[in-house]
């Protein structure tokens, strides 16, 4: 399939097993004369990345295995709204605690850098979130420089988005190589995957779904645009249009009282009918083969936004006699964030030369302020 000779292939592997990446199955039976082939796997622990994913209201954390699955992940709420300084702080408490849960043995496995999953839009160079929407305190803020004096691991920041969807890609590579993803909660994001490689644009922004206009002279949106998808069809609006009919905005309690309230559930149903149209837009013009959609909070409703999505995509792209689109409910459920910032790490470093460990002056030259080359 690579074109590549079997000595080469020998080396690669040779190289992959001596640093633990991959192991041997054993021989595998086959008919005909000759050594039997030895088969070789992933080894799911011979890498340990660790992944943290900002949103408005939490903090998801988790280090995952080389499959993409986390080993150990907890989620923290705060308030919306917090210092950015301390919210940062809550970031190194968390991956103080996780690293600790990591068994023992598990510890060589360790890849020196965490991923640091941020709401839109980010500034490629400086790394400074750029007025993001409903995200307050955060303009022209660059997370690495809020870590303490002590903090010496690299940082890698990736739009949360982006980042759940190149985790989604590391899951299910097998699957789908080409698909879009969306992050549905408190904001809403987009991620393109194209040909298993996140698609960024030339700002590092694209697949801003959230801001996909939908409703004619809509809401405002904390972007600045009237009828944008995120100010007409998350969370906050949900919470905000439920509260307009002095149904009060406690989303938990909003989803519960939905199968009996029928003004909670039509606000949700048009939520999904609202989505359904920004992803068919979307799937017209990337011509992908899945819509992917995840989020913490997407669980709790995946029942009202998801069959709406499910009846328009597929039957009204414009490729659907050519070849079908497929939607489904992400794999990666409420670890999709954490999941994906943990996978930008092993999309940085697993293609460096072993032991994947800076040398110690690079290190102390870069400190936390400065990614690895």
């Amino acid at each position: 399939m690579t074109g590549l000779s079997g000595q080469s292939v020998s080396v690669i592997i040779g190289r992959l097993l001596e640093q633990g990446l991959v192991e041997e199955t054993g021989a595998e039976p086959r008919p005909g004369v000759g050594r039997h082939p030895i088969g070789v796997k992933i080894r799911s622990g011979g890498a340990l990345a660790f992944g943290c994913n900002l949103e408005r209201d939490r903090i998801d954390g988790a280090w995952i295995d080389l499959s993409g699955t986390p080993v150990v992940n907890e989620s923290v709420p705060f308030p919306q709204g917090e210092e950015p300084q301390r919210t940062i702080q809550r970031v190194e408490y968390l991956f103080a605690r996780l690293s600790k849960a990591v068994s023992p043995p598990d510890d060589a496995g360790k890849l020196p850098a965490i991923g640091l999953g941020l709401p839109g839009p980010i500034d490629p160079v400086s790394q400074a979130l750029v007025n993001p929407p409903n995200f307050p305190h955060w303009e022209g803020v660059d997370p690495r420089m809020l870590f303490s004096e002590s903090w010496t691991t690299p940082i890698f920041c990736e739009n949360s988005a982006t980042a759940a969807a190149l985790g989604e890609a590391w899951q299910s590579r097998t699957e789908f190589s080409n698909f879009l993803y969306c992050h549905w909660g408190v904001g809403i994001g987009g991620g393109l995957v194209i040909d298993l490689e996140t698609y960024r644009g030339t700002s590092g922004n694209a697949l801003e779904l959230g801001h996909v206009p939908v409703v004619v002279d809509g809401a405002q949106c904390g972007c600045g645009a009237r009828g944008c998808l995120e100010a007409e069809a998350s969370v906050a609006a949900i919470c905000r249009q439920a509260s307009e009919l002095g149904l009060g905005d406690d989303f938990d309690l909003l989803v519960a009282l939905a199968p009996s309230e029928p003004r909670i559930a039509e606000i949700l149903s048009r939520a999904g009918r609202l989505l359904a149209q920004a992803l068919l837009g979307a799937v017209n013009l990337f011509d992908v083969d899945a819509v992917v959609i995840g989020g913490h909070h997407f669980q709790q409703v995946a029942d009202w936004l998801l069959p709406p999505v499910e009846a328009v995509v597929p039957e009204l792209a414009m490729r659907h006699n050519v070849r079908p689109v497929t939607v489904r409910h992400s794999m990666l459920g409420e670890a999709a964030g954490a999941v994906g910032a943990a996978s930008v790490v092993f999309d940085k470093l697993l293609p460096t030369s072993p032991p994947f460990v800076p040398s110690p002056t690079r290190a102390r030259a870069s400190h936390h302020r400065d990614t690895l080359g």
